[in-house]
């Protein structure tokens, strides 16, 4: 039986052949061994005719990969397995991608879309995107499809406004002019409170004020000057 260590080995040294071929060409290329009567497809998400294909770096971009058996006798997909390389040397494998196993069965004259996730943390440049898969068929021979060879252009993450560290910092900002509003709010308080006017006295309390205004303590005051003096005699000339 085939191994999975040596499987991923064929798989890895049939596409850095291949990729050696197509490397110079501008559209994406994918190679179907000689007796392997399949068309094989990947669909990117979000993706625009004419456009290089965009991935996402550090998010899980979800890839459909479309197998549409020509043949009257089925085949089996084993696993997909990719690489990113470097556009300038091929050689130069910049992220090996997951190894997905499958084991899904193409039926006779039909079509199996399997789907596969790209996440690798990238820079956002282009870079060269190659996938894999291992197939078998009924005598348990193994085929080596290049479903993909070609450009990517990565990008980077939309900041969404539920972001952990986001809403960290709405929490504090909103502290914050809590916390001004409170201060403003006492001290405003604290300003009426000293500025505010007294209330009007009643007529009551008006005499009562000037009653103690007008009536003097004079036990302090010595009995000779306690009274008034005579009033000086005018004489009136003639």
């Amino acid at each position: 039986m085939f191994g999975l260590k040596q499987t991923l080995k064929a798989l890895f040294c049939g596409a850095l052949l291949l990729a050696s071929v197509s490397a110079q060409e501008e559209a994406p290329a994918t190679s179907i061994p000689a007796g392997l009567p399949i068309n094989v497809a990947v669909e990117f998400p979000n993706a625009i005719e004419g456009l290089v294909p965009g991935l996402i770096g550090g998010e899980a971009n979800k890839l459909k990969i479309s197998f549409e058996n020509l043949d009257q006798s089925e085949y089996k997909v084993n696993l997909i397995v990719g690489s990113i390389f470097d556009l300038q040397d091929f050689t130069n494998i910049r992220r090996n991608l997951t190894a997905y196993r499958y084991g899904t069965t193409i039926k006779r004259e039909n079509t199996l879309i399997l789907p596969y996730t790209v996440k690798v943390e990238h820079p956002s440049i282009e870079a060269g995107l190659i996938l894999m898969a291992d197939i078998t068929n009924k005598e348990k021979e193994h085929f080596t499809a290049i479903v993909y060879n070609g450009t990517v252009s990565f990008s980077e993450p939309v900041q969404s406004l539920l972001d952990v560290q986001l809403i960290f910092l709405y929490v504090l900002l909103a502290g914050i002019f809590v916390g001004l509003g409170i201060f403003i709010k006492d001290s405003f308080k604290s300003e009426t409170k000293t500025t505010k006017k007294k209330p009007a006295l009643t007529a009551e309390q008006r005499q009562v004020a000037v009653d103690n205004t007008t009536v003097l303590n004079d036990d302090w005051i010595p009995e000779n000057h306690k009274k008034s003096p005579k009033a000086a005699k005018v004489t009136k000339r003639r």
